[in-house]
């Protein structure tokens, strides 16, 4: 009889446990990415305290629903005595929720403040442009002279890149030309939406200062219609000397200059692309080094190669092209695995791509 108390208790506690870590395990997409921004850091801070914040009252409440169950449960019928009820107890527990929340109130209102401030002189002022389905990117130079000005706008086949540098504040005028989108890099933290206001009426902005380089994906995320999956953009940082010269490379109608240059006994990665499939599904490079990917296509869509890691975060974007070859420069990758693609057809050309 006890062995089949026992093994019923198991199947119960069997049935409560699997749900709820299956709940852990799918809440893990709710952990935010990286923060790569220093409004970001501010946000993923804010972020934790929160979370904290309501694990504690959480853990505290069930914990206590718990033990009142198993402490005070009966196996009769019996009332059990019936009291008043206990002032002082009754003033805590209305003072601690308030308290919490009064605490979160001015946590998120200066966060909020910090984020939200102005930079009175932007290292570099882009107007943002969304239209269905796609982004065009104008560079603002501060010499009033639209001549020296540089605009990039992308394709659904051919997303634009916008280029930025680090420990410096940008600033974004975003526009919309049709529908509300939004303008979202996950690892930025912050969305912005991106309004078609009437003339007269100022654009929403953004500002922010990019921590560390890499390349980061961007889309709208705001459904704007039909092909608003395709509505992709990438953000790639670099130091400000590198940007200055990705910068004047793009205005002077050349290939921007990768940010960062292997050394000349690099290794060389081979590659190849033919009727929309690798010829490979795994490759090597040195792990700590700048290694070069020598890509040949020998289709007439266009394809590219991209690295990102475990989290999805881009590490290397190359250019996309139809057919020809192509040397990307690789900035160097830590040892261990990550998941390269072409990002014109990523469900069907992807690998692993092992750093070691």
């Amino acid at each position: 009889m006890q062995r089949l108390a026992a093994r019923l208790r198991l199947r119960t506690v069997i049935r409560v446990v699997t749900p709820l870590l299956l709940i852990v395990v799918l809440g893990g997409c709710l952990i935010p990415p990286t923060p790569e921004t220093t409004q970001a850091k501010d946000i993923f801070s804010l972020y934790t305290i929160v979370f904290v914040m309501g694990a504690i009252v959480f853990f505290g409440v069930e914990g206590m629903i718990v033990w009142s169950i198993i402490r005070y449960r009966r196996r009769d019928d019996r009332l059990p005595d019936q009291l008043h009820g206990n002032t002082l107890l009754e003033i805590v527990w209305t003072a601690i929720p308030t308290i919490i929340v009064l605490a979160l109130f001015v946590i998120s209102t200066i966060t909020l403040t910090q984020i939200d401030a102005k930079s009175s002189n932007p290292a570099v002022t882009i107007e943002v442009d969304a239209f269905q389905w796609q982004w065009t990117f104008h560079y603002l130079d501060n010499d009033n002279d639209p001549s020296n000005d540089y605009s990039v706008t992308g394709t659904a086949a051919d997303p634009p890149v916008m280029g930025l540098p680090t420990g410096q504040p940008v600033k974004l005028i975003l526009h919309s030309q049709d529908v509300i989108h939004s303008f979202y890099v996950p690892h930025f933290l912050i969305k912005r939406d991106v309004i078609p206001f009437p003339a007269g009426q100022q654009d929403n902005t953004l500002e922010f200062t990019i921590t560390e380089a890499g390349t980061y994906a961007g889309q709208c995320a705001e459904f704007c219609g039909d092909l608003h999956s395709k509505m992709t953009f990438s953000v790639q940082a670099m130091a400000p000397a590198d940007f200055a010269t990705w910068l004047a490379d793009a205005k002077a109608g050349n290939t921007p200059a990768p940010s960062v240059s292997p050394p000349a006994n690099a290794t060389t990665v081979n590659i190849t692309a033919e009727q929309i499939a690798f010829d490979t599904s795994t490759l090597e490079a040195p792990a700590g080094q700048a290694f070069v990917i020598h890509f040949v296509n020998k289709d007439t869509v266009q394809h590219n190669v991209a690295i990102y890691d475990a989290s999805g975060k881009a590490l290397f974007t190359g250019e996309i092209i139809g057919q020809g070859s192509i040397d990307y420069q690789v900035p160097a990758l830590a040892a261990g695995d990550y998941h390269f693609q072409c990002d014109v057809h990523p469900t069907i050309m992807f690998g692993t791509l092992t750093a070691k």
